[in-house]
């Protein structure tokens, strides 16, 4: 299946096969990259989990236009030098997460990756406290919220 047949409930989560944690608050921020993402197939592999716990893993990303209307790439190419790209995704649907798996996946990435959330190493109390913060969460849609995830659009 594509992106769009998969018809998500966002926030959508997206991991890494490393451990990364993404963040996808809309279909537009899902389906936008930069061209690093293309070029390096940074996507590959990547599982997505919905607000409603559903799970996906990307087997394969394709451009298939413009992430903006004509101006807009033209500007976005002179002022950063890094176009947006329309992309689409196919998908394989895995099984479904629960609430505490979702933020479990969370926390493991949040521990392999401290220096992205502002700590200095895996025991930093500003750590915990976001781990913290994740595992109080009451859906999944908030753990996108409490850690202000970022998306592939910049990269």
């Amino acid at each position: 299946m594509n992106t769009q047949e998969a018809n998500f409930r966002f926030p959508v989560l997206g991991f890494t096969p490393d451990r990364e944690i993404w963040g996808f608050p809309d279909i537009n921020a899902l389906t936008s990259c930069g061209p690093r993402t293309l070029k390096n197939n940074m996507q590959a592999g990547l599982e997505l989990i919905d607000a409603d716990g559903r799970r996906w893993i990307v087997r394969s990303v394709r451009r298939v236009g413009r992430g903006r209307p004509l101006l807009w790439w033209f500007v976005s190419a002179l002022l950063t030098g890094a176009p947006q790209s329309r992309i689409e995704h196919e998908l394989e649907q895995l099984e479904s997460v629960s609430l505490s798996e979702a933020q479990a996946r969370t926390c493991a990435s949040l521990r392999a990756f401290p220096e992205d959330w502002g700590a200095e190493e895996v025991d930093d109390a500003f750590l915990e406290q976001r781990i913290a913060e994740v595992s109080n969460t009451q859906t999944i849609a908030a753990i996108h919220g409490v850690l202000g995830l970022d998306s592939f659009m910049g990269y």
